[in-house]
Formats: C-alpha cells, sequence, structure tokens
C-alpha cells in the first residue's frame, strides 16, 4: 500500500472530500472557472476565513455564518473546517507571520503620528517596528561553525587523467 502524502492526510483527518476542494484549489491556482453555486460556496469559506483571521472564535464563526446564510451548524461546522483545510490555520500563524504583521503595525502607527505632527512618537514606532525586524541587531561576520562538522569526503583514484582534469578546472576557476 502506498504511503499517504501529507495533503491526503490531511483531507482524510478533517473527513473532507478529496475532490470537492480541488475545484477551489484550480480557481486560485488555475484560474479555472467556477459555477455560480461553487462561487457561492467559496463566499462561505472566505468570510469564515476572514472572521477566524480577525481572532474571532469558532462558535463566533459558526454563529455568523448562520445567521448571515441561514445554515445549520452542522453545514457551518463544515465551512469551517473546509476552509481551514484550503485557507490554512489561522490559529496555528508562525511566531515569523506574527512577527512581521506586528512590525507593520507599528510603520503604520508611525505614519499616522507623522501625519498628525508627533515626529517623536513616529521615530519610536518606527524604531520599535525596526527592531522587531531585526534590522538593528548586529550582524554575525566570519566562519560558520556548522561547515566544519560535516566530515569532508575524500577520494583516491590512480588514474592520471583525473589529476589532470581536476588540476586544469582548478586553474581555470582561478
Amino acid at each position: 500500500m502506498a504511503k499517504l502524502t501529507a495533503l491526503q492526510r490531511a483531507k482524510k483527518a478533517l473527513k473532507i472530500d478529496e475532490n470537492k476542494l480541488d475545484k477551489y484549489l484550480s480557481y486560485y491556482f488555475e484560474n479555472t472557472k467556477l459555477s455560480d453555486a461553487e462561487m457561492e460556496m467559496l463566499a462561505k469559506y472566505r468570510m469564515a476565513f476572514s472572521l477566524m483571521s480577525l481572532g474571532r472564535t469558532d462558535q463566533m464563526v459558526i454563529s455568523t455564518l448562520m445567521k448571515d446564510y441561514d445554515i445549520l451548524e452542522r453545514q457551518a461546522r463544515y465551512i469551517i473546517s473546509e476552509a481551514s483545510w484550503l485557507y490554512g490555520r489561522v490559529q496555528n500563524a508562525d511566531r515569523q507571520g506574527k512577527k512581521v504583521a506586528s512590525a507593520n503595525y507599528y510603520r503604520l502607527l508611525s505614519n499616522l503620528a507623522q501625519q498628525a505632527g508627533d515626529t517623536e512618537a513616529a521615530i519610536k514606532a518606527w524604531e520599535k517596528a525596526d527592531r522587531m525586524e531585526g534590522l538593528l541587531d548586529p550582524e554575525h561576520i566570519g566562519l560558520n561553525p556548522e561547515d566544519f562538522e560535516r566530515a569532508a569526503k575524500f577520494v583516491f583514484i590512480n588514474n592520471v587523467n583525473v589529476l589532470n582534469q581536476q588540476a586544469k578546472r582548478m586553474a581555470e576557476d582561478e
């Protein structure tokens, strides 16, 4: 039996029909056409994802979907599960993504403070964004110790032609 790919395992774990969401992925990546009903379903997925990305709890998203689209709770839960598979889990956003979002927020605050005429606050917010992105950290210059942890590979050949070819290549590089 063949190994399941990560994508197939995710679909199986979420109990999602493998072919159900492939049309939406091909819509995004290959610009295929969707029917009106499929576009309406995509709008539901987008709504669920946007609410989750705003930090709303699953229960808040479910109640909003139920109210806006007049659907049952079970359908709303399926929409959330499928939207999470389609767009990714917002709750598991990595640290780097959060750092970039925070830095962008401080840059926005800096621009607003600059427009308001508060240059001191603008400078502080911009410096905080730079610090978050690591722009003020000293750069490490020198050799990387990890490069020396791997053993070198030596091949001994008693063929003189190979030695001559290697010598030519080294001479051309210099």
